[in-house]
């Protein structure tokens, strides 16, 4: 498999995973059925960028590794 082929379907994988996680975390049967939803919305917004920023920063060494 190509390098670049692999390479657009991880941005698009990656891509999707924002659109899902930002539509799970709006819905409304989400904030109606969790009374603690809305305490600490800074917090946790902070830590799922850092899961996404640790997973970028992984998905960028692999291809760096792939294009040695």
């Amino acid at each position: 498999m190509s390098t670049n082929v692999l390479l657009i379907a991880t941005v698009i994988i990656m891509a999707v995973a924002v659109v899902l996680t930002v539509k799970v975390g709006s819905s409304l049967g989400n904030k109606e059925g969790q009374s603690t939803y809305s305490v600490n919305p800074s917090k946790k917004l902070i830590r799922l960028f850092s899961i996404y920023l640790v997973v970028i920063v992984a998905v960028l060494i692999v291809f760096l590794a792939l294009m040695k």
